[in-house]
C-alpha cells in the first residue's frame, strides 16, 4: 500500500486545492500539518511518499523569525535523500529552492493575478510538461523571486519573474505560480488578503471576479501537470 503524502500547509486558510482534490479523486492518502505548528521531530519521510509545500505570507529567508521554515528545509533534504517527490507552491518552491543552495530574493513588484507562463526551453523534455500550453494565463499571488540552484532545471518563467518552475533531479519540482490553484482556492487567497491586496494596487474583488472564467483553461491544464506528479509516487 502506497505511503500517504505529506503536505505541509503554510497558511490556515490556504489548503492545497486543485491537488487535494485531484489525490480524493485518486484515493491517494495525504496527512496535512500546519508547518507553524507542526511537531517536525514526528515527521519522518520514510513514513510518506512524496512532500508538499504550500505557499503562506512568510519569505523563505525569513529563517530567524520563522525558525519553522529551516525545519521545512531539513525535509526536503530528507526526501530528497530517499528520492522521493517533492512538489513546492509559491513560498514552497522558494524553500524547495532555498534548501538547494539557490536564492530567494524580494522581487521588483509584486505578482498578483493573472499573468502569461511561458515554458521554457528546458520543458521540452520534461516529463510533467508533455502536452503542456506553450503560453498559459496562469495565477500568481507573490513578491518574492526565485534563483535556483546550478543543478536545477527551469521549466518556465513570466515576464515579471524568470523562473516561475524548476525541476531539481528527476522528482522534486518547484512552481512559483500557484499551480495547485482552484477557483475555491484563488477566493480564499483573495479573502484571506484583501487589504494586503488593496495596499498594493490590486483589488481582490476584481481578480476574483476575472478568476471564474480565466481559472477553468487554467485547471484543465494543471490537472494533466499535477496528475503526472502524482504518477510518480
Amino acid at each position: 500500500m502506497t505511503k500517504p503524502v505529506l503536505v505541509l500547509q503554510n497558511d490556515a486558510h490556504e489548503g492545497a486545492g486543485l491537488l487535494a482534490s485531484l489525490m480524493a479523486e485518486r484515493g491517494i492518502e495525504s496527512t496535512t500539518v500546519l508547518g507553524f505548528e507542526a511537531d517536525f521531530s514526528g515527521l519522518k519521510s520514510d513514513a510518506f511518499s512524496g512532500l508538499v509545500i504550500l505557499g503562506g505570507a512568510q519569505s523563505a529567508y525569513e529563517t530567524e523569525t520563522y525558525p519553522f521554515l529551516r525545519s521545512e528545509m531539513d525535509l526536503c533534504h530528507a526526501f530528497l535523500a530517499e528520492g522521493k517527490p517533492i512538489a513546492g507552491f509559491c513560498l514552497g518552491a522558494q524553500i524547495l529552492a532555498y534548501a538547494l543552495g539557490g536564492e530567494v530574493l524580494s522581487g521588483k513588484q509584486k505578482e498578483i493575478g493573472w499573468y502569461d507562463l511561458k515554458l521554457s526551453n528546458g520543458a521540452d523534455s520534461d516529463p510533467l510538461l508533455n502536452g503542456h500550453p506553450e503560453t498559459l494565463l496562469a495565477y500568481h499571488f507573490h513578491g518574492d523571486v526565485i534563483r535556483p540552484p546550478s543543478e536545477a532545471v527551469t521549466l518556465a518563467s513570466s515576464a515579471l519573474t524568470e523562473c516561475q518552475l524548476f525541476r531539481y533531479g528527476k522528482s522534486a519540482y518547484g512552481f512559483q505560480y500557484h499551480a495547485e490553484a482552484d477557483m475555491a482556492l484563488i477566493e480564499a487567497m483573495c479573502r484571506n488578503n484583501e487589504s494586503y491586496m488593496a495596499s498594493n494596487g490590486f483589488s481582490a474583488d476584481a481578480i476574483i471576479e476575472q478568476s471564474t472564467s480565466r481559472s477553468v483553461a487554467f485547471e484543465q491544464a494543471n490537472r494533466a501537470v499535477l496528475n503526472k506528479w502524482l504518477d510518480l509516487l
